[in-house]
C-alpha cells in the first residue's frame, strides 16, 4: 500500500468491488511506464453487496460472481493467475501510527503493530486480518498505515475470487490504492503536505500526507440527498477534517496547501468548482491522464481499479 508501483514488462489486473458497481482495469508494464489496456464498469443490483464491517458483505455469491465472469470476458483479461483488489474503505477500520523503530523479525514487528493498533482502538480487533505498510519519514522514526478487517468478510471476498480460479494478490481499501496510483504523479509535485480526498457514491476518505507518510485518515459515509447538499457537506467535513489535522499537534507545526479530488466524476466536478470559491486550498482533480502511457483517457472513477493492479507490475 503506498508504496511507489514497480514496473516490469506484463499484463496486470485490477478489480473494485463496491456495493454499487464492479470496475476492472487492464494495464500494461512496461519498464517506467504503465499503459491501458482495458476497462469495463457493471452495475450492481441494490442488495448484492454491502460495505459493512462486521456483517455478511456480499449477499449474493452467484450473481457477483457471473458480473465478474463477464467483466473478465468482455475487457479480454481472461485467462488470468491473480488480480489485486480494491475494497470499500467502509469495511476497513485504519489507523496511523507513529515508531522510533520497529523489530527486525516480521513476527515480532506484526505483535507490535496489531497491539498498538489494538491498544488505541475504538472497535472490536478480534478475528480481524491486519495489513500495514511500514513507510520511512523524513524526520526520525517511520510511520506505520495500518488496516484490519473481519477475517470472515474478506474470506467471501478471496473465496469468490478463488471460485473463478483467480488468486487474490493483495486486498487494499480502495483510497489507499487510488493514492498508490497516483503515487508518483504526486511525489514529482514535491509538496511538503497535501491532502487527497477518494469521493465515492455513498462515502468519502480523506488522506494527509505530510513530512513523507500518512498523518491523518478519515472516512465518512454520505447520506443520499440532492446534489447541493452532498456537495455542501463533503465540504464541511473536508474543512473540518483538515482544520482538525493542522491544529491536532501543536508542538508540530503542519502545512497543508494543496487538497487533490479523486472518484466519482459527477461528484468531484461539482465539488471541485464549489471548493475553488470556498478554500484557500489549491484545489486538483486527478486524472489518470497524469499516469498512464500517452496520456490515455479513462474515467477518474477507476483510480482504485488501477492502483490495485499497478500493485501486481
Amino acid at each position: 500500500m503506498l508504496t511507489m508501483l514497480r514496473f516490469f514488462t506484463e499484463k496486470s489486473l485490477g478489480i473494485e468491488i463496491t456495493a454499487r458497481a464492479v470496475r476492472l482495469g487492464v494495464l500494461t508494464c512496461k519498464g517506467g511506464s504503465i499503459s491501458l489496456s482495458a476497462s469495463t464498469t457493471t452495475s450492481l443490483p441494490a442488495g448484492v453487496v454491502n460495505e459493512a464491517f462486521s456483517s455478511q458483505n456480499i449477499k449474493d455469491s452467484e450473481g457477483l460472481a457471473a458480473v465478474l465472469r463477464g467483466g473478465l470476458k468482455d475487457s479480454s483479461a481472461l485467462p488470468v493467475r491473480r488480480a489485486g483488489l480494491s475494497l470499500p474503505d467502509g469495511i476497513f477500520r485504519v489507523q496511523t501510527l507513529e515508531f522510533d523503530e520497529l523489530p527486525s523479525n516480521s513476527r515480532d514487528r506484526d505483535r507490535l503493530v496489531r497491539w498498538r493498533l489494538e491498544k488505541g482502538a475504538a472497535f472490536d480487533t478480534a478475528n480481524t486480518v491486519l495489513r500495514y505498510q511500514v513507510l520511512p519519514t523524513s524526520e526520525k522514526g517511520c510511520s506505520v498505515l495500518a488496516c484490519v478487517a473481519r477475517r470472515e468478510v474478506i474470506s467471501q471476498y478471496e473465496d469468490l475470487l478463488a471460485g473463478l480460479n483467480i488468486e487474490p494478490w493483495a486486498v487494499v481499501p480502495s483510497s489507499f490504492n487510488a493514492l498508490n496510483f497516483y503515487a508518483s504523479y504526486l511525489a514529482a509535485q514535491n509538496i511538503p503536505g497535501y491532502a487527497l480526498a477518494w469521493v465515492a457514491e455513498g462515502s468519502y476518505t480523506t488522506i494527509i500526507m505530510e513530512r513523507g507518510g500518512p498523518r491523518f485518515y478519515r472516512y465518512k459515509e454520505i447520506k443520499a440527498g440532492a446534489p447541493e447538499d452532498v456537495t455542501g457537506r463533503l465540504i464541511r467535513e473536508l474543512d473540518d477534517s483538515i482544520h482538525f489535522y493542522l491544529h491536532m499537534d501543536r508542538q508540530q507545526r503542519s502545512e497543508v496547501g494543496h487538497l487533490y479530488l479523486s472518484g466519482e466524476p459527477s461528484l468531484i466536478a461539482s465539488l471541485s468548482e464549489s471548493l475553488k470559491n470556498e478554500t484557500t486550498l489549491k484545489i486538483e482533480t486527478l486524472l489518470p491522464s497524469r499516469v498512464l502511457a500517452a496520456g490515455a483517457a479513462a474515467d477518474p472513477a477507476f483510480a482504485a481499479a488501477f492502483g490495485a493492479g499497478g500493485a501486481l507490475c
